[in-house]
């Protein structure tokens, strides 16, 4: 392969994954940190980034380090947590929340702002017909599924997000006013929290299945090779989420002193202030590329999980099942499922993070971390489960004494020194039992894993080279 080539398919890759995390709420939390965050929207703004941009980078480095992703990462943590983790990922971001949320997001922040209310029902149902027509046409080909983002639409929805940002740098200035709310005192937490909002650390592990299937079949051999091109990949995109984000939240600073409830109608204001009906034209078309991209990606992840787990279905029909499905949640129940999946979503996201942070100390440190991956990871979602269940209601006296009693539980951060000090424990007793000082056999390991995949059915195809 040229220099060349390999570096046009990880623009093009890079390009495809940005399109992919970038949906609705990656446009909207940065703008409304600007307006909410004042005279702390910088550091609102880094610690947005921590967990929107610099944490989701690290967790497609860390599906890097397994050829299924987020299939052979999961195995490392045991076999039925790890699949118990997949479930709820690709759940939680697939069918069950946020295909339909970017499908309905994209409506109330395009066409819902022109009908009227009487017709809004009608108009969901035919927008979201059209919106999900596409998407499955366009998650038909899985060949072709990375240029289709990377190629078409994410140019045209760079180029739009540009002329949104540039307009607001030139034609508006900064707005000097307090913070509010939440920002007043810790804008730097705050702007972290925000940062969960997105899913995109989990996303990650969930698109590196569409990467690295991606890449292998334009040649890159398993090993360091397919290891260093979707980690670049995801540098790009990372690079990416972050100029955009910036951009953004200065947008957001630019037009705080209005009074909006939400980043979307801070967007509308600023689109209409430059463009006047043009603007929110333009902010439409914004809107549906982006969670347009989004949601081909989730599908298309998605499918290629549960191909695995039912690979009597061929792909065609796994893919109208998500677009059936979908389509029903966005019309029918999405403000009920939110009770479900938020907590779901507050138990994955400190799993999510342990184990990307264990996966990374494997790159440099490579040996057999056993207990180093479960002491961790299972100690995260033990305490994950703390803020889940709160999040879920559980408003018990002796459970807000327990919750209350967990240092940094205020933030929903209750897992992170438990996570840590385990963590360590768990290194520590590998390292006594000599597993770190092994040489790891990446082949030997491949095939273990993709076995144990397999009994599970969850594996897909396993090429000759690992099986």
């Amino acid at each position: 392969m040229s220099a060349k080539s390999h570096i046009y398919h990880i623009v093009i890759t890079g390009l495809a994954l940005f399109a992919m995390f970038f949906g609705a709420g990656n446009l909207i939390y940065p703008v409304f940190i600007g307006i909410q965050a004042g005279e702390s929207a910088s550091l609102a703004a880094l610690g947005f980034m921590a967990t929107g941009v610099l944490l989701p980078l690290l967790a497609m480095v860390a599906a890097a380090t397994s050829e299924t992703g987020i299939l052979g990462i999961s195995e490392r943590i045991g076999h039925w947590p790890g699949f118990a983790f997949c479930l709820m990922a690709f759940l939680s971001t697939g069918v069950l929340y946020a295909i339909p949320r970017v499908a309905t997001v994209s409506f109330e922040m395009s066409v819902g702002g022109v009908v009227g209310e009487d017709s809004t029902t009608t108009s969901l149902l035919v927008y979201t017909f059209i919106f999900f027509a596409v998407t499955g046409a366009l998650s038909m080909n899985p060949s072709t599924l990375i240029e289709k983002i990377g190629g078409w639409l994410t140019p045209a929805l760079l180029v739009l997000l540009v002329i949104l940002i540039t307009a607001a740098f030139v034609q508006l200035d900064p707005v000097t006013h307090p913070a509010a709310g939440a920002y007043e005192s810790h804008p730097f937490i705050n702007g972290i929290l925000e940062g969960y909002n997105t899913l995109d650390a989990i996303a990650s592990f969930v698109f590196g299945i569409i990467i690295i299937t991606s890449l292998k079949a334009r040649g890159y051999s398993r090993g360091t090779q397919l290891f260093r091109a979707t980690a670049l990949s995801g540098v790009v995109a990372g690079v990416l989420l972050g100029l955009v984000y910036f951009g953004l939240s200065q947008l957001g600073l630019r037009i705080g002193d209005i009074d909006v409830d939400n980043g979307g109608a801070g967007l509308s204001y600023a689109a209409s202030t430059l463009f006047g009906n043009t603007g929110l034209v333009v902010l439409g078309a914004i809107v549906i590329l982006a969670c347009l991209t989004t949601a081909v990606g989730l599908c298309g992840a998605s499918t290629a999980f549960f191909s695995g787990l039912f690979p009597k279905l061929s792909r065609t029909s796994l893919i109208l099942i998500h677009i059936v499905v979908s389509f029903a949640v966005a019309n029918l129940g999405l403000t009920l499922l939110l009770k479900v999946v938020v907590p779901i979503m507050l138990l994955c996201y400190p799993v999510t993070i342990a184990m990307v942070i264990v996966c990374l100390l494997d790159i440099p440190i490579p040996g057999h971390m056993y207990w180093t991956y479960r002491c961790a990871v299972w100690t995260a979602g033990i305490f994950g489960l703390v803020d889940a269940a709160s999040a879920a209601g559980l408003t018990a006296s002796w459970f807000l004494a327990l919750k209350d009693a967990i240092p940094l539980s205020g933030f929903s951060l209750g897992w992170l020194l438990p996570t840590l000090i385990l963590g360590c424990v768990g290194f520590i007793v590998d390292a006594l039992q000599g597993r770190l000082r092994k040489p790891l056999d990446y082949d030997l390991v491949a095939r273990e894993r993709n076995r144990a995949l397999l009994d599970a059915g969850i594996a897909g195809e396993v090429s000759e080279e690992t099986a």
